[in-house]
């Protein structure tokens, strides 16, 4: 497994494949879905190359417990999952991604301390997918950084967070994507 060592501060953007954005989305929903909505995780599998970040495959990861704030997870659990999968797709491991539901009509995408703390042990995670999901029947206002999505009722928003210094974030973009 070849070592995220190299300077992190000089990545430029995340590109996600279609079929991550499209898991990434569907666990957003199902979260949003339930009952008492809940937080949604998973792990993302892809490359580095010439300063991009792209994730090729996005895993869906069923906490041990979810609220709708924040899930928990067995650290010695997740680790090996990660590893199991990282052999099997033959891709590293990036790091996660991590639903922020609407709450009182309120919403963040920004990551909180507890996002930023590494959930697999000794593997290096590169990035962190906040992805934000809400009701409205707004147009979509795209941004220089966020994946904006509409997909009714829904309005989803993708952020990707380097997670290293002061935890910039990333434009991210994705191949293939009619997100209009």
């Amino acid at each position: 497994m070849q070592r995220i060592g190299i300077i992190l501060n000089s990545f430029s953007k995340v590109i996600l494949s279609k079929k991550a954005k499209d898991v990434i989305v569907k666990a957003a929903k199902i979260g949003f879905e339930v009952r008492y909505k809940e937080e949604r995780i998973g792990i993302l599998f892809g490359y580095v190359q010439r300063k991009v970040v792209y994730v090729k495959r996005a895993t869906p990861y069923k906490a041990s417990i979810a609220f709708r704030t924040c899930v928990e997870v067995d650290k010695n659990i997740f680790t090996a999952r990660v590893k199991r999968l990282q052999s099997k797709y033959k891709l590293r491991y990036l790091g996660n991604f991590h639903t922020h539901n609407q709450v009182a009509n309120s919403i963040s995408s920004a990551l909180s301390s507890e996002d930023k703390k590494p959930i697999c042990e000794n593997s290096f995670p590169v990035i962190e997918i906040v992805v934000c999901i809400w009701t409205s029947n707004s147009p979509v206002q795209q941004s220089q950084y966020y994946l904006q999505i509409r997909d009714e009722p829904y309005r989803i928003r993708i952020a990707a967070y380097l997670l290293s210094g002061a935890f910039p974030i990333l434009p991210v973009f994705c191949k293939g994507a009619d997100d209009a």
